[in-house]
């Protein structure tokens, strides 16, 4: 159903909304908090792992607090350091551009035969990256010894990556092997690269095209959102971000009616807001959208489960501007507990899963498939974890 059908109409002329976080910009577009940008060359493409000028260890443990062992330990891959720490050393790491060796001796024989994999980012417009992927593929590729190229790309600039001239020189030169795509890119753009080169996709599935793909189980990840929502006595639950562009907002609007049917809710249309593919790509919320998701929580829709962080920190921003207060009023779980908003409203209930894991698996399958060429096309999925935030409470009842 179209939502601008069945969305209320709330009075007011559409280029003045009624929420102040909506003025002075167009009223089907609100820019959100974008990310902070990594190191880039002038081909907006870097090397990782890379070793920059100023970058070491002592740098490192500094601007952590940590202590330069801690560090020297995690940079290494010995065990001993928490998952967290780890994380932390590694992505500021791969921000500075220090390189984290791979295990083992490296001599110019084997630095000639080395393996090169592309790493292609479909970026926001507002926005580079999803910095955990970078840090989860870097780590993978230090263990197995192999070298990756990290190119971002803007959403409407996908096409460019076609052409000789705007690839990384490794990429041009034939020295990548094989590539692995992070984000939504365009069917077209796919079905050429992977005429050219081994792919392996993260996250976002391309039905028409053969490439292997590394997801997260986004119906088991729904299913145990609305639990811990009907837990809390919710009964009018409500889906925003629903989006026919993107394979796993589908995925998980489908994980959302199975649990609705599980739990004997009510499914009603009204109660699924859309947003274009656009929004995902350049972090902008429709006024529109806000506005029904407002009128609905209004109206009795007492949790809403938002298709991505990023949609449900939209979502919490829309509501705290209209007078409605989160989780006291309403609501609000996200999807991947992941980092792509720099200074988050709320800690938002949502769902996670090991990036290490997911950026292990794709250099793995990659390497698999270039090892065997032949092999069936596979699809790996990982299993969510519920993640508790600030954003959930009981049910008080209609507002």
């Amino acid at each position: 159903m179209d939502d601008s059908r069945t969305a209320p109409h709330l009075g007011g002329d559409v280029a003045s909304p009624p929420f102040p976080y909506l003025r002075d910009v167009p009223a089907a577009r609100t820019k959100i908090e974008p990310l902070s940008a990594p190191l880039q060359s002038k081909r907006n493409s870097f090397i990782l792992p890379r070793m920059a000028k100023k970058a070491n260890q002592t740098v490192i443990a500094r601007q952590l607090n940590l202590a330069p062992g801690t560090v020297s330990r995690a940079l290494r891959h010995q065990p001993g350091i928490k998952p967290e720490t780890r994380e932390r050393i590694l992505k500021l790491a791969a921000e500075l551009g220090y390189s984290v060796k791979p295990r083992g001796k490296s001599t110019p024989s084997s630095d000639k035969s080395a393996c090169y994999l592309g790493v292609l980012v479909q970026s926001p417009e507002s926005a580079l990256t999803h910095s955990r992927y970078l840090v989860s593929l870097s780590e993978a590729a230090a263990n197995m010894n192999v070298t990756l190229i990290v190119h971002h790309v803007l959403f409407s600039e996908c096409g460019s990556i076609l052409n000789a001239d705007k690839q990384p020189a490794a990429m041009r030169d034939g020295r990548v092997r094989g590539l692995v795509l992070v984000h939504r890119w365009p069917e077209d753009v796919v079905a050429e690269l992977s005429q050219r080169f081994p792919c392996v996709s993260i996250v976002h599935f391309y039905p028409s095209q053969q490439i292997d793909l590394i997801d997260m189980d986004h119906r088991g990840g729904m299913n145990q959102l609305a639990e811990h929502l009907y837990d809390l006595g919710h009964r009018r639950i409500g889906f925003f971000g629903r989006c026919s562009e993107v394979s796993w907002s589908r995925a998980r609007y489908a994980g959302y009616v199975e649990a609705m049917s599980k739990l004997e809710l009510p499914v009603d249309p009204r109660w699924s807001i859309a947003l274009p593919g656009e929004s995902f790509d350049q972090r902008t919320l429709p006024g529109h959208a806000a506005e029904a998701a407002v009128e609905y929580a209004r109206a009795g829709v007492t949790a809403w489960m938002a298709t991505n962080e990023w949609a449900g920190q939209a979502l919490v921003q829309a509501f705290r501007h209209a007078g409605l207060r989160v989780p006291e009023d309403v609501s609000v779980t996200g999807f991947d507990n992941s980092d792509v908003i720099r200074n988050p409203v709320i800690r938002l209930t949502s769902v996670g899963v090991s990036l290490t894991s997911i950026g292990t698996a794709a250099i793995r399958r990659l390497y698999g498939r270039l090892a065997n060429p032949n092999d069936p096309w596979q699809s790996t999925l990982f299993r969510v974890e519920l993640v508790l935030g600030d954003s959930t409470g009981r049910c008080l009842g209609h507002h």
